[in-house]
């Protein structure tokens, strides 16, 4: 079952920051595509829900040195 979330990413410096967040959340078990926009200082991730959830994934963004939060639709 799939999900997809809108998160805001603060922290972001260069372009080479959305690659990073994108490799490491890409890497999770259950996690289908990620989306950063740099110029935006957001990202959309789809995930199966029942492998990860969306504060597993936020915590994963915030260990690799960013911090982020789910925003509404």
């Amino acid at each position: 079952m799939n999900e997809t979330n809108y998160l805001a990413i603060k922290g972001m410096h260069c372009s080479n920051c959305p690659t990073k967040i994108e490799k490491a959340v890409t890497e999770m078990a259950g996690v289908k595509e990620v989306n950063v926009n740099l110029s935006a200082e957001n990202g959309r991730v789809t995930f199966n829900r029942k492998l990860v959830g969306i504060s597993e994934i936020i915590d994963k963004i915030d260990k690799v040195g960013f911090e982020a939060k789910k925003v509404s639709e």
